[in-house]
């Protein structure tokens, strides 16, 4: 088994390495902590299993999921992140990973994770599936919050806004353009029928979004 730990934080993926490795004796494990050093490792080595963080460096890393697949659609991919919401979790799944599970139940739950990807098997931790479900009931029904007819980079870029981050300061976190993040600035007030940061803030405050 190739198991490939893709963190921006060493620590993190130190600690991921020792859990597999206790694990799985046998296995192969690579380290990447950039979106740039997993789509070169992806090309150049066949993986079994790919335990990938959202945030990954200055990108979302789940814009390059289908990428990833198509180069090799065999590697089966655990998102493993600080970030529960649904809104993350239904983009993951439509990208086409295998199992999500936030970062507060890794040590526990990695493991299982593990065992039932490879097994051709989805993986949700309890929170996640509450989550998911919770989507599920109300898809279609006209509920939908405004922010969930979101992208994944539209709402990236909202929480931003909503943490009083200026565009400049949003562009160089995510290493896009003033102009790029300005447009999707104007895309996010456009899909929420709102006008202004404040509102955005607002918003985000009150579904606790933010903090």
């Amino acid at each position: 088994m190739r198991v490939l730990l893709a963190d921006d934080h060493v620590i993190v993926r130190s600690g991921l390495r020792r859990i597999v490795a206790d694990a799985f004796p046998g296995a192969a494990i690579g380290e990447v902590g950039s979106c740039a050093e997993l789509r070169d490792q992806v090309r150049k080595s066949k993986w079994s299993l790919l335990v990938l963080d959202i945030a990954l460096g200055d990108r979302n890393s789940l814009e390059l999921v289908p990428e990833l697949l198509q180069i090799r659609p065999e590697m089966q991919i655990i998102v493993l992140s600080m970030y529960g919401e649904r809104q993350f979790v239904v983009r993951a799944l439509r990208a086409g990973v295998s199992a999500y599970l936030t970062k507060d139940r890794a040590p526990e739950e990695l493991l299982q994770a593990i065992r039932s990807v490879l097994k051709g098997k989805r993986y949700l931790s309890d929170t996640v599936a509450a989550e998911l479900a919770e989507h599920v009931a109300h898809a279609g029904s006209g509920s939908e919050a405004p922010h969930e007819l979101l992208s994944a980079r539209e709402y990236e870029v909202l929480l931003l806004l909503a943490s009083a981050r200026s565009v400049s300061e949003i562009g160089a976190q995510l290493g896009l353009s003033v102009k790029t993040i300005s447009t999707y600035r104007s895309r996010i007030l456009e899909k929420m029928g709102m006008s202004s940061n404040a509102q955005l803030m607002r918003y985000a405050m009150q579904r606790g979004l933010v903090k």
